[in-house]
């Protein structure tokens, strides 16, 4: 099936239908495992309709122009799969095509529709579920956030590369914070890969992680203040390189999201670099405020914003007062992170896809290293044979 563009002339119904078998395999992978798991009903129940998510979202959330990047993971994909592309030549290409190499061997029969990987990032979103739920990472609260943060659904359910840094992402630092750090090469590899930006924000935290002793001790606050001041000096030591790439990819996607480049203010000095990251940092993980929204799905993501800040605030208090030597680690995580991509992510939309791994990163491994059970007193306890490991 080397011609795949018929398909696009199949309608709402016709497209659906050829996307069947990979929503019954995604839903028999769920039963599955939630039996094998002995995982809650109702969490069953949360994971099926994830299942049904991808037949929502293109063609009827949102038209199939609002994401074009998807249909370019899906031909290639179907490049490879047809033999009209070799994994080798493929993986000699772009992000977009290396990408699509790692779906090529997801265990799905094919990818008939611009519907289709939207399932397969479907199945990896829950296989990701039941790895960390047999690993013990869930805490009643960072589990609920897993399957309900509206991003992480939204992003998960399309076709696009951004489960597969997600889960190169989670699974780098889960197999860090249990020690096995050489195995976290290999998804480190492949985030290089298809997303080397966040490498670059991921690979040095981990190196911290393991050269601080994070998973024992946590890090004190004279060591979280010489890292700090060390990341400062080093800010200012790169930035006669660091500030053209910046200035660089400020400008080019401020054009991508629409502004006129003359209309970017490009950061001039070394403070000016990192007052500009610091403030920049704050307003990616907020924005837009609900003043700013200037559309109904701004407005929801404004109110997600609130939801979410809330829900930070609630669970770095209560990890504060029961490990605070962990917390302070991932507070710096989520800091450098945000700052990376406040000084160049201008469009709403973009910066609700590059923001939410983070989050979710943020939330799962504070929770667990910091045993956050619950952040109100009404919040229910799991069993005690699924607490996270230590």
């Amino acid at each position: 099936m080397s011609d795949i563009s018929w398909v696009l002339g199949e309608g709402f119904a016709g497209m659906r239908f050829y996307d069947m078998p990979n929503f019954l395999l995604c839903t028999l992978f769920v039963l599955s495992f939630g039996r094998l798991l002995k995982v809650e009903p109702i969490v069953q129940v949360v994971l099926l309709l994830h299942c049904a998510l991808p037949f929502f979202l293109n063609g009827v959330l949102f038209s199939f122009s609002y994401m074009p990047d998807a249909f370019k993971y899906w031909r290639v994909f179907n490049a490879i799969r047809t033999g009209d592309l070799s994994i080798v030549d493929a993986w000699s290409g772009g992000n977009v095509e290396q990408a699509s190499v790692l779906f090529s061997f997801i265990p799905f029969p094919f990818a008939i529709t611009p519907l289709s990987l939207g399932f397969f990032n479907t199945f990896l979103w829950s296989a990701l579920f039941f790895w960390l739920f047999a690993k013990r990472v869930f805490t009643p609260i960072s589990l609920w956030f897993y399957l309900l943060y509206p991003s992480l659904a939204l992003y998960t359910g399309m076709g696009l590369r951004d489960t597969l840094i997600f889960i190169c992402m989670v699974v780098a630092v889960q197999w860090t914070r249990e020690g096995r750090w050489w195995f976290a090469l290999l998804p480190l590899y492949f985030l290089h890969a298809i997303k080397f930006q966040n490498f670059f924000i991921v690979g040095p935290v981990l190196l911290v992680y393991v050269l601080f002793g994070i998973r024992k001790s946590g890090i004190a606050g004279s060591r979280a203040i010489a890292v700090v001041v060390g990341a400062l000096i080093t800010l200012v030591a790169v930035s006669p390189i660091a500030l053209p790439e910046v200035n660089k990819f400020r400008g080019s996607m401020y054009v991508e999201d629409g502004g006129n480049v003359e209309d970017v203010e490009f950061i001039g000095s070394p403070a000016e670099f990192v007052a500009e990251g610091m403030v920049s940092g704050l307003y990616f993980l907020a924005k837009p405020f609900p003043w700013e929204a200037s559309n109904s799905l701004q407005l929801i993501q404004a109110g997600e914003n609130l939801l979410v800040l809330w829900l930070l605030f609630l669970i770095a208090k209560v990890a504060w007062k029961q490990v605070p030597r962990k917390l302070m680690f991932w507070l710096l995580f989520i800091a450098l992170a945000l700052s990376v991509y406040g000084l160049v992510v201008f469009n709403y939309g973009t910066a609700a896809r590059y923001r939410y791994p983070f989050v979710v990163l943020f939330v799962l491994f504070v929770c667990a290293d910091c045993r956050v059970q619950r952040i109100m007193p009404f919040t229910v306890r799991r069993r005690s044979h699924r607490q996270p490991l230590s």
